[in-house]
């Protein structure tokens, strides 16, 4: 594997340093990288100019000291003779990112990661790409802002769809639902091969960066003006409103480009049943926009993802946290959705990337950061005090004290044919310091989801 960069530029002295560290672990050297070292590796390399672990060293060396263009050749030649190492694409990518080429940052860490995912460091290149993502999505948000009347000219792809975050009306602490639910409908949509998703962080900055989270709902032309500076042909736009009583009731529409509202589409249920609802009403909504699913794909849908309520909880928890930058808090929730469903990948993945996301960020010229702790443990060790917390909050919230003694004759038929049924306790949940989440409370409620025409 090679890591060519199609722009380098000369950076100036006091870039983060973040790499040097694999070589402590798999060569046994000293993690921190100087740009002290630099004649002394020079000198090794004239006698052995084959020596991976040296020519690494030697690019994290040049990277510390700013001189990005040479530190990126070098970490390619060294990436030739140990592809495993993490180091390259951590030299590689930042210099890309500090050019402002965050695509092919991006591209750089995800063939890291895709092809060495177990690597030690693999975590640290997770953590970057998570902060080369938000970096991307907010140059992009911003961009596209300046550029409004240029891209409205211009128009969506109607194979283009975008997701809004579903506005949650009611409980401040009820927000992270609206994160969530927007998720899981791009992971799903995106199994039908017609459209093309905009990712979820992209579309979550160009919110932020119109303050749109502050002012409450976007109307349909909003959505429509969002759609078009996301280059995209459709808008899902959704609205959850969240009483003390009655049935969660989603309603699913479609809005053309002059919003107009048609094909309403509707299903009511428990809180129990709502990642089975939305996973029905994606399925009715491509029939609607003209797609028909093969059983395969179907099948797919209902497989894709989690439909543990507990772990969909935390899981929009995460997002929330991670959307604001609060990595620690971020992990912790991805850990507890990892705890509530094994198999949960997307968590998993996101949880490794958070745990290492702030030893990586808060890296600073002279503090290298380390394989051990750049790389995040596997979640599947979770404190029990913190799975009891996590299990009674979902106890609570998913039904009223009536529908927690029938719920056992209320199984979803889907559900139960595929997986087991989940245990969970009752105890008292520790309070949290974290400002963002669910309160162990009952969620009923409505949810109205729209899509946009183009």
């Amino acid at each position: 594997m090679s890591y060519t960069p199609n722009r380098l530029i000369q950076l100036r002295a006091g870039l983060i340093v973040l790499v040097g560290f694999a070589l402590a672990a798999c060569a046994g050297r000293p993690a921190e990288v100087s740009p002290n070292e630099i004649p002394t590796l020079e000198a090794q390399l004239s006698q052995d100019p084959d020596n991976a672990d040296v020519l690494l060293r030697y690019s994290a060396a040049l990277f510390s000291a700013g001189r990005c263009d040479t530190a990126s050749v070098v970490a390619a030649s060294g990436a030739q003779r140990n592809a495993s190492s993490a180091i390259a694409p951590l030299v590689i990518g930042q210099c890309l990112e500090q050019s402002s080429s965050f695509d092919d940052a991006v591209g750089v860490y995800q063939a890291f990661v895709d092809a060495f995912p177990d690597a030690p460091g693999a975590d640290a290149v997770r953590a970057r790409q998570l902060l080369a993502l938000q970096s991307r999505a907010i140059a992009r948000a911003r961009n596209a802002l300046a550029q409004e009347d240029q891209l409205g000219a211009q128009g969506g792809d109607p194979r283009t769809i975008a997701v809004l975050p579903i506005d949650v009306a009611g409980d401040s602490t009820y927000q992270p639902l609206g994160r969530g639910l927007a998720q899981i409908f791009i992971a799903d949509l995106s199994l039908l091969q017609q459209f093309t998703l905009v990712e979820r962080i992209q579309v979550q900055a160009l919110v932020d960066e119109m303050r749109l989270a502050e002012t409450g709902a976007v109307d349909p032309a909003t959505a429509a003006r969002m759609g078009r500076m996301l280059r995209a042909g459709r808008m899902v736009q959704g609205l959850a409103n969240i009483p003390d009583e009655d049935d969660i009731r989603l309603d699913v529409s479609v809005v053309d480009d002059q919003g107009q509202i048609a094909s309403p589409a509707a299903r009511t249920g428990r809180l129990r049943q709502i990642l089975r609802m939305e996973k029905e009403i994606v399925i009715e909504i491509a029939a609607q926009l003209g797609y028909q699913l093969s059983q395969a794909e179907r099948q797919a849908i209902f497989d894709n993802g989690t439909r543990d309520l507990t772990a969909f909880l935390a899981y929009s928890r995460g997002l929330a946290a991670e959307d604001i930058g609060d990595y620690s808090a971020a992990a912790t929730f991805y850990q507890q959705a990892v705890q509530a469903d094994p198999n949960f990948q997307q968590a998993r993945s996101q949880f490794r990337a958070n745990a290492a996301a702030p030893s990586v960020q808060n890296a600073t010229v002279g503090q290298v950061t380390t394989v051990s702790v750049a790389t995040a443990p596997e979640p599947d060790f979770v404190d029990q005090t913190v799975g009891d917390a996590v299990t009674s909050s979902v106890a609570d919230v998913a039904a009223t004290t009536s529908e927690a003694t029938a719920g056992a004759s209320t199984t979803d038929t889907h559900t139960q044919t595929t997986q087991q049924a989940t245990t969970v306790t009752t105890s008292q949940p520790n309070p949290t310091t974290v400002p963002i989440g669910i309160t162990p409370t009952t969620i009923i409620g409505v949810i109205r989801i729209v899509f946009r025409l183009p």
